[in-house]
């Protein structure tokens, strides 16, 4: 601001040295920002449009909506976004914001795929990470292989330079996809009604036989089957071999037949229980509340773990995780490779390695249901955690005082609530906030593996953005590479297990010093600056500094005086004692 703030005739024939002689009697920190605001600047942030600012806004984004995807679907979405946006508003007010309290586009999806695997445990296909930067794709590309119009209103809306979206379009783009589950719920229903025989229209139906019908449905829902395409024949295989591919099968049967009950009992309910309309409302309570019922499965997944675990850390020895599958553990059968892959593996230590507790249990290859939009997998009790912390900051970052007071204060599943943090936890706390000017963001990298060291059973290890690329086991399988280990590969960890003394704890990993944002900062004029920051500065800033520590300033003096008479003769507008303006308070150190 205080270059653009000279005469553009002056600033053109001025050297840009002599601005810097002028602030040589300031401050070091305000010279430091004249500096700054005299050079090209390299962006610090992938988030953010060059200049900033978001597109005008040709009309109302619902309206857009309904033009492109109709008005029935505009209906079903304006029904939910009121809910949403309450449940996304504390998370939404921690994440840095531009003007018009806007958050980019990698925000958006960010906040979206907390949203969704907090609510429902959805790892919804194009918001998940699977180990890449949030800045990776476009929150849009839920809707890429589903609905072009859908697809290019938010890719428009979230392309360069759209300034990002307020609480309200994110709660308006999770709308929209709910809605679009909706809309494949009630596909699938008719699919099940198909395929057991039984009309849409038919409102005499026994209990037994809408029974028969929500079964098909989870059967089909469980194991992923196509419904579009779906046989009798098919759905007769599948039906055969459910109990052994999922032991939790009779269980899932009568806990939808409780929740059908539960609906049942209300009242005013507009249709007969055995009509469609009726089993339409039912099944949509069963998607609402499936991934938290499943989810207790995913509890005794962490018990089992916690069993074999040692030290508190968090973690499983590689051969006591594998001596648990010869024991008839099953699940714990993973290969070494696959286990990397995942970013469940901690070789830190390659004599010693061991499984990452919440890495492994939040793992897709956990994941259980699916349909085209999403999996159902385990609920990350991170999020549990997280949401008071944002709730009580309310902003995008806090002092380590403020997160020390919070945390001693919350339990986890496996952490008793009040304790004293450690000396250790305490000195890494600090050290992130050297690093931010005093301040730790909460959306970090660095702050997420300090909540790992904290509860190291409910918090996965945050992996560098490319290092890990957690995959289906299908998906995976499909490479070639052999998701389950070899007996062999099981006998021959177990036998090595004699070189680990018996009870010895699991040394947690060393802490990496890897910060990433992934944009998550905010716009670069809210950071306050801080000497590290010069990094950012391309090479032309760079030379104008060993410039300025090679000539002295006399040199420097006598050259800017040529120059001020210079430019006076050309432009006649320079004031005798005119000084450069002060930096902005709100960018002073």
């Amino acid at each position: 601001q205080a270059f653009h703030s000279v005469p553009q005739s002056i600033a053109l024939s001025v050297p840009i040295q002599c601005l810097l002689v002028s602030a040589s009697a300031m401050p070091s920190a305000r010279a430091a920002v004249l500096l700054l605001a005299a050079l090209p600047r390299a962006s610090g942030s992938a988030f953010l449009a060059a200049d900033g600012h978001r597109l005008v806004e040709s009309a109302d984004l619902l309206s857009e909506l309904g033009r492109v995807a109709g008005l029935d679907h505009r209906a079903s979405v304006e029904k939910r976004v009121n809910f949403l946006e309450d449940v996304l508003r504390p998370t939404f007010r921690s994440l840095p914001q531009a003007e018009g309290q806007r958050i980019p586009a990698d925000a958006v999806r960010y906040l979206l795929h907390r949203l969704f695997v907090e609510r429902h445990g959805w790892s919804v296909r194009g918001l998940d990470g699977r180990g890449e930067a949030w800045n990776s794709s476009s929150a849009a590309d839920v809707f890429k292989d589903h609905s072009a119009g859908v697809h290019g209103l938010f890719s428009q809306r979230l392309g360069a330079g759209s300034g990002g979206f307020t609480l309200h379009e994110v709660a308006v783009l999770g709308a929209t996809l709910e809605a679009f589950v909706h809309e494949e719920t009630v596909d699938r229903l008719r699919a099940a009604y198909r395929l057991a025989g039984l009309a849409e229209d038919d409102a005499s139906a026994t209990d037994e036989q809408v029974q028969q019908v929500i079964d098909k449905y989870l059967v089909m829902f469980v194991l992923g089957v196509n419904h579009t395409s779906a046989t009798p024949q098919d759905m007769a295989a599948r039906e055969a071999i459910i109990g052994d591919v999922h032991p939790m099968w009779q269980e899932t049967s009568a806990w939808a037949k409780q929740v059908r009950a539960e609906v049942l009992s209300q009242s005013g309910l507009p249709e007969p229980p055995a009509a469609f309309g009726t089993t339409t409302r039912v099944m949509e309570e069963v998607a609402e509340r499936y991934g938290r019922w499943q989810d207790r499965e995913c509890r005794e997944l962490k018990s089992s773990l916690m069993r074999l675990e040692r030290g508190g850390s968090g973690r499983v020895p590689l051969d006591a995780f594998y001596g648990s599958a010869l024991q008839g553990n099953w699940q714990f059968s993973e290969s070494r490779a696959y286990l990397q892959e995942l970013g469940a593996l901690d070789d830190s230590d390659p004599s010693r390695p061991s499984v990452i507790i919440p890495n492994y249990v939040n793992g897709p290859s956990n994941c259980l249901a699916s349909s085209k939009f999403y999996s159902v997998c385990c609920i990350n009790e991170c999020e549990a955690l997280l949401k008071p912390l944002e709730r009580h900051i309310g902003a995008p970052d806090a002092t380590p005082s403020q997160i020390l007071e919070l945390v001693e204060r919350l339990p986890s599943a496996s952490v008793d609530a009040p304790r004293k943090l450690s000396s250790t936890l305490l000195r890494r706390l600090e050290e992130i906030a050297e690093r931010h000017g005093g301040r730790v963001p909460i959306h970090g990298r660095l702050f997420a593996q300090w909540m790992h060291h904290a509860y190291p059973r409910e918090c996965p290890f945050p992996h560098r953005a490319g290092t890990t690329k957690p995959e289906f086991v299908d998906l995976w399988s499909s490479h070639g590479e052999a998701q389950i280990a070899k007996a062999e590969e099981l006998t021959q960890s177990v036998q090595r297990r004699g070189s680990v003394r018996a009870g010895a704890p699991v040394q947690a990993p060393a802490w990496t010093f890897e910060e990433e944002l992934s944009g998550l900062e905010g716009p670069e004029s809210l950071r306050v600056p801080a000497f590290w920051a010069i990094v950012h500065l391309n090479a032309a800033a760079v030379a104008v500094l060993l410039v300025l520590l090679v000539l002295g300033k006399t040199a420097l003096r006598r050259l800017c005086g040529l120059a001020a008479v210079r430019a006076k003769a050309t432009a006649g507008v320079v004031r005798a004692g005119a000084r450069a303006p002060r930096a902005p308070p709100a960018i002073e150190v």
